[in-house]
């Protein structure tokens, strides 16, 4: 059984990487790097993430580094100790970082297989390749955690992939997952806080919604793939159909 310290280090962890993420860009052509951060931070208003991302120029100054980073973009062809070496060194530092190649030696992907990169982008940089990487980066790693709320004076550890919807209950609010209706002691705002901001979306004062448990809406009325429905007040219906699409986009048949 894992225990609630455990449990509390887990949350903090993920917690971090979700609503502060860390990421490294690391070449050392400055108009490259400029322009990959420049399509990193356009990503992450597009879907409301908060993502800070620092520059380096050559290996060594990256892993000089205090910062533990959760994706590093790394030139395989640099002056000093090149992109392999590099992260070699960088997995010994940190071992769970997500380390994405940029390179235009594509006989040098058999060499990385050492580190296991999650992808590798040849240059110069396809805007639509890296917003796909991100996509499944996310899919992969950021939205589905666990997390900790008060229910009837106990701690519930629940997945964030569980929760359908959360509806406001003055100070306490209640937490609809698939099958089960959980009473918190927290408000809805406390607990939204806890939640992936890319997939939970406010549609009312009393209702934030998961946008992955959306069947279809009509008008005001939001049917939810769970047999609930939740309505979406006229102030943030425009925002939410627009936030709506943009969730779905590239996935409609």
């Amino acid at each position: 059984m894992m225990s609630e310290t455990h449990t509390n280090n887990i949350l903090c962890h993920v917690l971090e990487r979700v609503y502060n993420m860390q990421i490294a860009v690391c070449d050392d052509e400055q108009l490259f790097v400029d322009s990959l951060k420049d399509a990193v931070y356009a990503y992450s208003n597009m879907y409301r993430l908060e993502i800070a991302v620092d520059k380096f120029y050559c290996g060594e100054d990256l892993l000089d580094s205090v910062t533990d980073y959760d994706i590093v973009f790394l030139d395989y062809k640099m002056g000093g100790i090149d992109g392999l070496e590099t992260a070699k060194a960088l997995r010994d530092k940190n071992s769970k970082c997500t380390i994405i190649f940029l390179t235009s030696y594509p006989q040098f992907v058999y060499e990385s297989f050492k580190v296991a990169p999650f992808r590798f982008f040849k240059k110069p940089l396809d805007v639509q390749e890296l917003h796909e990487a991100l996509d499944d980066y996310f899919t992969q790693f950021g939205n589905n955690y666990p997390f900790i709320i008060m229910v009837n004076g106990e701690k519930r550890c629940i997945q964030t992939n569980d929760v359908v919807y959360l509806e406001a209950d003055n100070k306490k609010c209640y937490v609809n997952l698939v099958n089960e209706r959980l009473h918190c002691a927290s408000t809805m705002a406390q607990v939204s806080k806890l939640l992936p901001n890319s997939i939970f979306y406010k549609v009312h004062r009393a209702f934030i919604v998961n946008f992955n448990y959306i069947d279809r809406y009509v008008k005001e009325k939001i049917y939810l793939k769970n047999g609930h429905y939740v309505f979406s007040s006229r102030m943030y219906l425009s925002s939410f159909r627009k936030a709506f699409k943009q969730f779905v986009k590239g996935r409609v048949a």
